[in-house]
């Protein structure tokens, strides 16, 4: 929710939400599942190029889904300002904190 509202306040970014892949083989799936689907890899391969190759400069504000290996369309929820604008107030407030 954050990264679409902070693409749409900052077009000059390239800000892409991204789900690097469910149950990597990560310590933190071991231990909440004792399990894992793909490797840890999976998930550093699209974080590395969706930061590094130009091809997603012009995919601000889109979702990508790696356990689909593409973009999509985000939980509807995110897209939802009812429900975005109360977490950019009180992220707002503790960024003020600080």
């Amino acid at each position: 929710m954050w990264s679409f509202h902070f693409a749409e306040e900052h077009p000059n970014f390239t800000t892409i939400a991204v789900n690097p892949g469910s149950l990597l083989n990560t310590k933190m799936a071991k231990e909440a599942y004792g399990q894992h689907w793909s490797p840890a890899k999976k998930g550093v391969d699209i974080l590395y190029s969706l930061a590094i190759d130009s091809i997603h400069s012009n995919k601000s504000g889109r979702y990508f889904d790696n356990d689909k290996g593409s973009f999509n369309n985000a939980h509807p929820d995110a897209y939802d300002s009812e429900k975005v604008n109360p977490i950019i107030t009180d992220t707002n407030k503790l960024l003020a904190t600080i």
